[in-house]
């Protein structure tokens, strides 16, 4: 049938290569971001329908296929622009940062940071919460402080993870081992192979990194200036602080995310209005443009002056695109060619696990979703590991070394999207300190050449 028509393996290199030339370009010139270049990637592919009479409605709906899963992430990210401007309006983010200048020695934020976020992901099971909540406040003591925004950033997004990775709550935790045929404790025991010496190794790092950080200018005179400022601006006191308490409350309790989201904005709203004495118009103008704060210190300026639902729009068109992109690109055939030449790779364990890593990797590249990398690879790789008699744990926990992990690294992923629009860094400026996502797979090819760990069944 035409309808099961599919690119070659040249043809496929070709767009792919178009693909990585228009997203590069768009970088390279900084100018509309990646998501221009993303667009041009679906009326790339519509030529190539036409060109080797492929039904571009066939193909352009593994698009849709693929955006629908990506729906509650869209409306997460524009909850929490709304969460931040509401935040910011309340006073919340104002007390966070006073009270974190008074208490925390700069020195050792950035292993704080990435201690509160790895418990709190840990306990919710979720790392969008945990980045939108803690990650936050960390953010903004961080930017007060004068410390490098990417290096907190990394600290948030690792810590983040960690939980997201080892939390039998979290859904890629439950996905792996199913999708793989493992039993969930077995996984988790798995893992630990392979995260907790990564996850050692980066709060060293992030010590070492607090301890050498000059601290910008933060001086003893700046605290007083931001704290005086930030005073000025707002009413200050516990009271501002209970969407912040609300929220991880939320979370705690398993609410979703999105409503959890919802109800601190609503209570933050209500603080703005009661406290801050802000117009029901200012409010409402705030969740969706974002707030703009009257403080002249330039430091509390580009902290305040974010947020808002419109803010996020711009990472909304980068997912919607690129997922849609990968769910086309699937249509098309091309991972297939692409994961046919890895498994040529394999010849014992360790290129097996080096074979499932790549697929991780190259299948959240294209895909930009955790649960089709999972899928994909897992359904690709299961018979290898059966062949070769390895244990399912094995490889549910390389399809988290890779697919999950893979995420925050690749700049038009939904999650980077999320935690770059949330945190408000770009991905190049965190990049270098994300030690725990590409050291984990590093310690996953270590076990498997080695064979430490490696749990082979009876034939």
């Amino acid at each position: 049938m035409n309808e099961e028509k599919k690119l070659n393996l040249p043809q496929s290199l070709i767009l792919l290569l178009l693909i990585i030339i228009s997203v590069a370009v768009c970088i390279r010139l900084k100018t509309g971001g990646p998501m221009i270049g993303l667009f041009a990637s679906w009326i790339f592919i519509y030529l190539f329908c036409k060109a080797v009479r492929i039904p571009y409605d066939h193909v352009v709906s593994g698009a849709y296929e693929s955006i629908r899963m990506v729906v509650p992430t869209l409306c997460l990210l524009m909850a929490i622009g709304v969460m931040i401007g509401t935040w910011l309006q309340s006073g919340t983010i104002a007390t966070i940062i006073v009270w974190g200048l008074q208490m925390i020695n700069p020195a050792w934020l950035l292993p704080l940071t990435l201690i509160f976020c790895s418990v709190l992901s840990l306990v919710t099971g979720t790392s969008y919460g945990s980045v939108g909540s803690a990650g936050v406040a960390m953010m903004a003591i961080g930017n007060a402080m004068g410390i490098n925004p990417g290096m907190v950033a990394g600290a948030v997004i690792c810590g983040a993870m960690f939980g997201d990775k080892l939390s039998p709550l979290s859904d890629t935790t439950n996905l792996a081992p199913a999708v793989a045929g493992a039993k969930l404790g077995d996984h988790v025991r798995s893992m630990l192979w392979t995260t907790l010496p990564t996850y050692v190794i980066t709060l060293v790092l992030f010590t070492i990194l607090g301890i050498q950080q000059t601290s910008g200018s933060y001086t003893e005179a700046n605290m007083s200036a931001y704290i005086g400022a930030l005073n000025r601006e707002f009413q200050l006191g516990l009271v501002t602080m209970i969407p912040a308490v609300l929220i991880i409350i939320l979370l705690l309790c398993k609410v979703n995310a999105i409503s959890a989201l919802g109800l601190s904005s609503f209570a933050a709203g209500a603080i703005s209005f009661f406290v801050q004495h802000d117009s029901l118009q200012s409010i409402i103008r705030t969740a969706y443009n974002g707030y703009s704060t009257e403080i002249e210190e330039a430091i509390l300026k580009t902290i305040l002056n974010r947020g808002g639902m419109g803010s996020m729009l711009q990472y909304v068109a980068i997912i919607t695109f690129a997922v849609g992109m990968g769910g086309m690109l699937e249509k098309l055939g091309v991972l297939d060619h692409i994961l046919n030449a890895i498994l040529k790779l394999v010849k014992n364990d360790g290129t097996m696990i080096l074979a499932t890593l790549i697929t991780g990797y190259v299948t959240s590249l294209i895909s930009c979703s955790q649960p089709m990398a999972h899928v994909l690879t897992g359904r690709l790789m299961a018979p290898v590991f059966k062949k070769r008699h390895v244990a399912p744990e094995i490889l549910s926990r390389c399809l988290e070394d890779s697919g999950t992990l893979a995420g925050p690294m690749i700049p038009w992923h939904g999650y980077c999207v999320y935690m770059s629009g949330t945190l408000g860094v770009a991905w190049g400026a965190f990049f270098p300190f994300l030690f725990l996502l590409y050291l984990t797979p590093v310690f996953s090819l270590i076990y498997g050449f080695t064979g430490i760990s490696i749990k082979h069944t009876e034939g």
